[in-house]
């Protein structure tokens, strides 16, 4: 069975060869890699380095990267409005100078891979705005009165 690859924005299709079906373990082996992003740092740090997912506009992909640690290790891809950073390891996993440059230029960030003790003190996903936050709570709180469901996994006190 061959695949096809439809441009839609330039109206073409492509030939990109055979499909395969993948078993478990090969399949298992491949996500792991797309969670880790391993296609993007191949030969790079340790898996040790806390990788961050950052979205913005793909104008200013290039100008966030910039302003982050100079030995930081990043790729861009969706035309630089989606980057992978791979920070050197630090006591906030680089978070504080990620969110530096998206709270002037705008997006937001997830941290994607780091140690389990410091992904327990530092916030994972971006911090909502006081208003989200509390609607974030009130939604949390109707669906788990008792607040048994992974109480804090998203954002501390949900």
């Amino acid at each position: 069975m061959s695949s096809r690859l439809i441009s839609l924005a330039a109206g073409t299709v492509l030939d990109i060869g055979p499909a395969e079906a993948v078993g478990e373990i090969h399949s298992r082996a491949l996500w792991r890699g797309v969670r880790d992003a391993k296609p993007f740092w191949a030969g790079a740090p340790s898996g040790d380095w806390p990788l961050w997912r950052v979205s913005t506009e793909p104008a200013r992909g290039g100008e966030l990267a910039a302003m982050i640690a100079p030995d930081a290790q990043w790729f861009q891809d969706w035309a630089g409005g989606l980057i992978w950073i791979a920070m050197p390891p630090s006591g906030d996993a680089g978070g504080a100078s990620i969110r530096r440059a998206l709270a002037a230029l705008g997006g937001h960030a997830t941290l994607i891979r780091a140690p389990a003790a410091l992904r327990a003190a530092v916030d994972v996903f971006e911090p909502q705005p006081a208003a989200l936050a509390a609607v974030t709570k009130r939604v949390k709180e109707s669906f788990d009165p008792k607040g048994v469901l992974n109480p804090g996994r998203m954002w501390a006190g949900v």
